[in-house]
């Protein structure tokens, strides 16, 4: 539902826009992850102010990493008449019968960020944002070479279910089996994004593997730094073993440079908020788009964290 807040400011911005003779503005519903989120949070500044350079409104609801919450807003959205859809999924499939609902009242819809099953291409015009199958196999490549192609790894995944968790697990396990590395995954934990998730998981995974740990995988870098801080409370005097991130985010950069991490993937959230609705301009202006639009990816090492801006 939509709270007092943003109904407060939607009348703000009609009575804004009949004065000023803005009254045929686009809106576009924007059903973000979370407003309060280490890369959420950026992406959704620049796709508000990208958009604010463009003449759209954007109605922002957030999910708050619900996923039902995110299915109701979506049809919100819908009822309300929009000109256009922006969802940041969180489930490959649940948010479907919102975007049926949405192409029968000729709403075009996109997703940012992260993919949907492909039963759910049928109803979008486009999904922009960064390629999470291909993060997944260069954290394995990444991983592999710290390791010399030999180890034992626990993986520290986001939410279960989660498209991004998904790609992101999935292309490092199938990365693993295609260059045919003799490293072996101990197991796949999910710490939902979260910092002190991934502290909790990672004490019970250090508790349980101890030294067979060679190499972590973490599908981003605040999980990252769970296992670290966790690592320095088991083992405050021993270095902790190569653990490869996602994201690109300033710690991690400190982290790479301090050893206490081997690389980082960056990917940005102002490109990643940008693009999309720079996408969605486009498709409200009736022109055509490419059904699969990615942002950049970088590999970051100790080799050229001087020479590579992080992300946020």
């Amino acid at each position: 539902m939509i709270g007092k807040k943003s109904m407060l400011h939607i009348t703000a911005m009609a009575v804004i826009l009949a004065s000023t003779g803005w009254a045929s503005a686009k809106t576009v519903c924007y059903v973000t992850a979370a407003d309060s989120h280490a890369y959420a949070t950026p992406a959704n500044k620049a796709l508000q102010a990208r958009a604010g350079e463009l003449g759209i409104e954007i109605l922002s609801l957030s999910q708050d990493f619900d996923v039902q919450k995110g299915t109701e807003q979506l049809n919100t959205c819908v009822a309300r008449k929009v000109d256009g859809i922006i969802l940041w999924p969180l489930d490959p499939q649940a948010y479907i019968p919102g975007l049926a609902r949405a192409q029968q009242a000729n709403i075009p819809a996109i997703l940012i960020n992260s993919p949907m099953s492909d039963d759910a291409k049928p109803f979008i015009k486009s999904f922009t944002g960064p390629d999470v199958y291909e993060e997944g196999k260069l954290a394995a490549d990444s991983l592999s070479k710290a390791l010399g192609g030999k180890g034992s790894v626990v993986i520290i995944a986001g939410q279960a279910g989660n498209g991004t968790t998904i790609g992101r697990v999935g292309g490092f396990t199938d990365r693993l089996k295609e260059t045919s590395a003799d490293i072996k995954v101990l197991d796949t934990v999910n710490a939902d994004f979260d910092q002190q998730k991934a502290l909790v998981v990672s004490r019970d995974l250090i508790t349980r593997f101890g030294d067979q740990i060679s190499g972590v995988y973490a599908n981003d870098d605040t999980m990252a730094r769970g296992f670290i801080d966790a690592w320095k409370e088991a083992n405050p005097s021993k270095a902790a073993p190569p653990i490869v991130g996602i994201n690109g985010q300033k710690d991690a950069f400190e982290s790479i440079r301090t050893n206490e991490m081997y690389s980082t993937i960056v990917q940005s959230p102002v490109e990643d908020g940008r693009l999309a609705i720079d996408t969605m301009a486009e498709i409200m202006d009736g022109k055509e788009v490419k059904d699969r639009l990615p942002i950049p990816l970088t590999v970051v090492t100790k080799d050229n964290v001087n020479a590579v801006e992080p992300a946020f």
